[in-house]
């Protein structure tokens, strides 16, 4: 098992965001994570990657406790997120924004003391190959090799959504978290952000995907979870959970159900 979420409860205050939920994620799939806006999707991931501490729970990671470390240590790890709102350098381009993200792959290759005198002496041609390689082929399966020398500027929104995929795969995540990566996308850019998904799965990359787009997740995921009001009301495929009164209730109401 490569992740495991254990009773994990964030509490705000007065407000439970997040309430007792419990799943698992195995190596090589695509876990869902959808439910009604508040249902606590967003919460769950922030408290996987670190970005927020539990009230309660634990988070297991090939068994090891990483309940309590901090976002760099986990993502240190392997577990990597994206943003649902991207945050890019508008007089930057695409291949600059991809070199940006690559410290984490060269700490990991060189070690945090190698990296420094690497940027300072900018003189290992083994390693600069090595990473330039690794942006072509990043570049290659998010469909950006024809921006490549593009200013973020002058993207679409959906080649912005796109860049923080690309930037996060340069992190060489073992699990890869993605927050609402279809929102704010027209059916062509839909499409060609399943096809990418399923192309990193199979390079071999774990996903947990949240998204409010029951068809795009029904899609592409092989398991779902279903939270409502913080809570988990379902977990299995999507024809499974999307059967169940409880799940049609959160979405439709009671009496659909």
């Amino acid at each position: 098992m490569l992740l495991e979420v254990r009773n994990l409860t964030k509490r705000f205050g007065g407000l439970i965001a997040v309430n007792d939920v419990s799943f698992h994620v195995e190596q090589g799939e695509i876990v869902g994570i959808f439910g009604p806006n508040g249902s606590g999707k967003t919460t769950t991931l922030s408290l996987i990657s670190g970005m927020i501490k539990p009230t309660s729970g634990a988070l297991l990671w090939n068994g090891d406790d990483i309940t309590h470390l901090k976002p760099f240590q986990i993502a240190h790890w392997g577990v990597v997120k994206t943003f649902q709102n991207p945050q890019l350098f508008p007089e930057l381009t695409v291949l600059d924004h991809m070199r940006i993200a690559c410290h984490l792959h060269l700490k990991r290759t060189l070690g945090w003391k190698r990296l420094k005198s690497l940027v300072i002496n900018t003189a290992n041609a083994d390693v600069a190959l090595d990473t330039a390689k690794r942006v072509d082929h990043i570049l290659e399966l998010c469909r950006l090799t024809d921006v490549r020398h593009e200013l973020a500027a002058n993207l679409s929104y959906g080649a912005e959504k796109m860049i923080g995929v690309a930037m996060a795969m340069m992190c060489e995540p073992k699990l890869l978290l993605l927050d609402e990566p279809a929102s704010g996308l027209g059916k062509d850019e839909i499409g060609n952000l399943d096809a990418v998904l399923k192309d990193l799965r199979n390079h071999g990359t774990t996903m947990v995907v949240i998204d409010h787009k029951v068809g795009f997740l029904g899609n592409l995921a092989d398991r779902s979870v279903v939270l409502h009001h913080g809570a988990k009301i379902a977990d299995g495929t999507i024809e499974d959970v999307l059967a169940r009164e409880e799940v049609i209730a959160a979405y439709l109401g009671k009496k659909h159900a």
